[in-house]
């Protein structure tokens, strides 16, 4: 069987409830999306209805889906939900449509029927009850009928009874095929080895057809899990079903391994057989150890590219295999990057407030790491963390992406006062880059004046920041550090100028690093005024020209009419050695050249 093609229908339903793989736990809000593009980006896990499900009525069972993040479900006949061949059309045209209204896919439908028995009316009989599930899972909107081959006749010659199961499953597939549907054969039973399921397949060739991966003892026989894996992969149909990933001693990272590495596109279906107090609860467990799994499967392909992860509050992005940030956007004042490692391994922010470090100066509890926010929308500030002061609050993520070249955060945010009033809404999207020589990140944010009209104050208090490294400070007792820009000011006679580009550079851990930050020249006010301070403070801004030019109060202000946006764009470029070593210059001309 070849690889899961997901309905047009299902992708972009998943993408905005669930997203694309891996899905994420925690707090995260519909708009999901997270996806990696790398061998074994395309499973999926879901629910077999087999214990955690069999007693939920279809409503509960995919509000609980929902509610576990868990995006696509296998309906077992003959439990709570009731989705059987005796339905009406009404009735079909009902079940289909509670599914086509929700987050959850319909994987298909679980049944028992089996092609085995010596009786040729029992056989006909499975057969054709088959098929009545087959046109069944395509009224509700399934995609497949899991059946089952199911044992070995005592007195009876395995070919023989190989043969005659091969022969139903293909007199199925062509029935299925008219239907839209595919045919999945469990590894269940007497059949349950492997070699005997390859002489089943190898008379079941109907292109239709596949095997039902199952997670059985019998897969660790012989020659072992590998060995009896590769029998019959080629033959793999769109769903596999394994048990509670953490219980038990079946390899089931090596399992994974296997998928990753043959790209499995498929559902990874839990049929899980404990019972927990809490089902919904522990299935989005499972759905975390299922994710663990697979990014270690693919981690050990070499960790190239950009990997995005959850890490409790936190999404974790990973270079080439080792930590670049993490976005921290729970129960913050405002989303923020940290920590950030640069070019040698080694954090290139102020640790405090969020930790210790060594030598920091515990000023201004606001400049936490890597950020953008504003001392003044309308009337409003969002840049210091005061009593009057507001906050931005994460609303949800709309993409989440990884990738061999580049990885994506793209979020939503609202603007809420002290007072609890939303004044505006922003979209930014986070990409980072795996390079050689250097790391980058692009933080692109629209400002929304989705809810009236909005003003960008005039003050030097914002707005695209970084608070740097002790050592990489002008002053200070260990502050070694440089600042110019591309107008070729330098130090303090850097701050409050207009540049396109401006670079930070200093020691970290003996070696020089510098953090330059590009604005685009399709910004507002292009180039940009820079608040760089002597202290590691470093930032676009922008809008205060009252303060860096000494003009009239309001002279900066930026207005966006109400139901108007406002895109700024900015590139952190990481580096070694000063901005010519850096070659600081060319790069921003790079960034510049991007429409």
């Amino acid at each position: 069987m070849g690889a899961f093609d997901r309905t047009r229908r299902g992708f972009l339903k998943q993408s905005v409830y669930f997203g694309f793989f891996p899905l994420l736990s925690g707090p995260l809000s519909r708009g999901l999306a997270m996806r990696y593009s790398g061998p074994g980006s395309k499973m999926r896990l879901g629910l077999v209805t087999y214990l955690w499900g069999r007693d939920w009525d279809l409503p509960t069972l995919i509000a609980n889906c929902e509610k576990a993040r868990v995006p696509g479900v296998e309906l077992r006949t003959q439990h709570a939900h009731k989705v059987e061949a005796n339905l009406t059309p009404q009735q079909r045209r009902e079940v289909k449509k509670r599914f086509d209204d929700s987050p959850v896919e319909l994987v298909g439908l679980g049944t028992n029927f089996a092609f085995h028995d010596t009786n040729q009316a029992k056989l006909r009989s499975n057969i054709e009850g088959a098929k009545e599930y087959v046109k069944l899972s395509r009224d509700v909107g399934g995609s497949g009928v899991k059946v089952k081959p199911n044992d070995l006749p005592k007195g009876v010659p395995q070919e023989k009874t190989t043969e005659q199961i091969g022969r139903s499953l293909n007199e199925l597939g062509r029935f299925a095929a008219d239907y839209g549907q595919k045919i999945r054969l469990e590894v269940h039973g007497g059949c349950s080895p492997l070699p005997v399921m390859k002489a089943i397949m190898d008379v079941a060739d109907h292109p239709n057809v596949g095997v039902c991966w199952n997670c059985n003892s019998q897969d660790l026989q012989g020659e072992g899990l590998e060995y009896n894996f590769n029998l019959v992969k080629d033959r793999f149909s769109d769903i596999a079903h394994v048990r509670e990933l953490n219980v038990g001693s079946y390899p089931y990272q090596e399992l994974m391994n296997l998928f990753v590495d043959m790209d499995y596109a498929g559902w990874i279906l839990l049929e899980a057989r404990t019972n927990p107090g809490d089902r919904v609860a522990a299935l989005a467990e499972q759905r975390q150890v299922f994710l663990g799994m697979v990014a270690k499967a693919q981690s050990r392909r070499g960790g190239s590219g950009v990997r995005i992860t959850e890490s409790g509050d936190s999404l974790k992005v990973e270079v080439n295999g080792e930590l670049f940030t993490e976005y921290n956007y729970k129960d913050v004042p405002r989303p923020f990057f940290y920590p950030v490692i640069g070019p040698t391994g080694e954090p290139v922010i102020r640790h405090w407030p969020m930790k210790e470090g060594q030598d920091e100066a515990k000023d201004h509890v606001h400049h936490r790491s890597l950020w953008f926010t504003h001392g003044d929308i309308n009337g409003a500030d969002f840049w210091g963390e005061g009593r009057g002061s507001g906050k931005i609050v994460h609303d949800k993520f709309v993409e989440v992406s990884s990738g061999r070249d580049s990885g994506l955060i793209k979020s939503q945010n609202k603007y809420v006062t002290r007072e609890g009033k939303v004044v505006c809404t922003d979209t930014r999207a986070h990409r980072f880059y795996s390079r050689p020589g250097g790391r980058m990140m692009d933080f692109e944010i629209t400002i929304h004046a989705s809810e009236g009209e909005v003003t960008l104050g005039d003050t030097k208090e914002g707005s695209m920041a970084i608070r740097l490294a002790p050592t990489m400070r002008l002053k200070g007792k260990v502050g070694k550090g440089h600042i110019v820009n591309s107008e070729g000011r330098r130090d303090g006679a850097a701050w409050g100028k207009r540049a396109a580009w401006c670079d930070y550079y200093g020691p970290v851990k003996g070696e020089v690093v510098g953090v330059a930050i590009f604005d685009h020249p399709t910004n507002p006010k292009h180039p940009t005024w820079w608040h760089v301070r002597d202290y590691g403070l470093f930032a676009a801004n922008p809008f205060g020209v009252h303060n860096f030019e000494n003009k009239p109060a309001g002279t900066g202000d930026i207005k966006i009419a109400a139901g108007k946006s406002l895109t700024f764009r900015y590139r952190f470029y990481f580096h070694k050695g000063d901005e010519k070593q850096g070659r600081v210059a060319e790069r921003y001309g790079e960034y510049a050249a991007i429409k």
